[in-house]
């Protein structure tokens, strides 16, 4: 066995063992790798998952208190917002003079609200957090397969949060066309708030997708011996149901935003349409773009992404209660079928956002 854990994958070796190979192989004490590259260029997989909680609740705690300044503005229209108004009005600017809460701001707070409670969040929170962190225990790996990949994940994540957090503070604001970003409103409106959404989005996916490879590579080649697929813990299954999601589904919401990015910089017209009227006049655009073909590769992820904000969290209920009860999970077998044709139907029923598009109740 201990030839065996040796070769590769590197499995997780008993502590005694660990800590005696270690002693024989360099016969002195390991070197303090320092501040910076523990916490902040780690690859252990306990600090990055450590590192995405604490973003992603940070982000949440953000962008919580964005819904509280909207409620404060739906409740008491045209009120200052009481204790931070002032600050609001010198950090903003004009947008939110007097403290009041003015309709472009508004449709900033209610645009990124959305956008940091899905993509900065809960994402990151339930599926990078407690993924980095447990996986690779619950399975006897000694890491992610591929560490580097994972600190260059969480990078990107946090890059383009902080791409988004900047927004808030250029001329004209952040995004203000919600958080599906709908073309051609994305294009037509006249500040460089959606740019900046638009290469915070880009970091984020790519962000999603070093770590939903790296799930998937790690899920399959780094279980210990005799952990077969149907020895997995549920809250595995999970993640590499969701890594599968993110995997498929991203990339086209990728591509989408950077042909909207050249819709907005290039003046290209891939969701702008022939005869598109702004402020009463014809817009000044080649035309031939379909708005309906954004709102395809949005939803394309944006139905998916309701089970991967939810298979996360199914799988930590459900460890939790197998292990508090001291019982096997109960249908264990039929869970795992079920989790893998979630995830299939998922990719088949975006249509159903799009109820207003035309495209008729067949489809639907």
């Amino acid at each position: 066995m201990d030839a065996i854990v040796h070769q590769f994958p590197p499995y997780r070796k008993d502590e005694a063992h660990h800590s005696q190979d270690a002693h024989d192989d360099h016969g002195h004490e390991h070197h303090d790798p320092g501040f910076w590259a523990k916490y902040i260029f780690s690859t252990d997989h306990k600090t990055i998952g450590i590192q995405y909680g604490f973003t992603a609740l940070c982000f949440m705690l953000f962008g919580f208190f964005l819904m509280l300044m909207m409620r404060w503005q739906i409740a008491h229209p045209g009120t200052p917002v009481p204790v931070i108004g002032p600050l609001l009005e010198k950090v903003l600017g004009q947008v939110a003079a007097k403290g009041v809460i003015s309709p472009e701001l508004y449709n900033s707070f209610g645009a990124m609200h959305g956008t940091i409670m899905v993509f900065l969040g809960i994402v990151p929170l339930a599926f990078a957090a407690f993924g980095n962190y447990v996986v690779p225990l619950m399975i006897g790996a000694v890491d992610m397969a591929f560490p580097r990949v994972n600190m260059a994940s969480y990078q990107a994540y946090f890059l383009g949060g902080l791409v988004m957090f900047i927004s808030f503070f250029i001329p004209g604001g952040a995004a203000q066309a919600g958080w599906t970003s709908y073309s051609p409103l994305a294009t037509t409106i006249p500040t460089h708030g959606q740019l900046f959404w638009i290469i915070g989005m880009v970091l984020l996916i790519s962000s999603s997708l070093l770590g939903a490879v790296n799930f998937i590579a790690t899920i399959i080649q780094l279980r210990a011996p005799g952990m077969t697929w149907m020895r997995l813990p549920f809250f595995v299954w999970a993640q590499f149901v969701t890594a599968f999601l993110l995997l498929l589904a991203f990339p086209p919401l990728e591509a989408a935003a950077v042909m909207q990015l050249m819709d907005n910089v290039a003046h290209t017209s891939f969701f702008l349409p022939t005869g598109l009227a702004v402020g009463g006049q014809l817009a000044n655009i080649s035309g031939g773009g379909s708005p309906l073909l954004w709102q395809h590769l949005f939803w394309f992820l944006g139905h998916p992404e309701v089970y991967v904000l939810i298979l996360p969290a199914m799988g930590i209920v459900c460890e939790i209660l197998a292990n508090n009860t001291r019982k096997p999970i109960w249908g264990y077998k039929s869970l795992v079928y079920s989790v893998l044709t979630i995830g299939f139907l998922s990719f088949i029923v975006w249509a159903h956002h799009m109820y207003l598009t035309g495209m008729g109740t067949k489809i639907l």
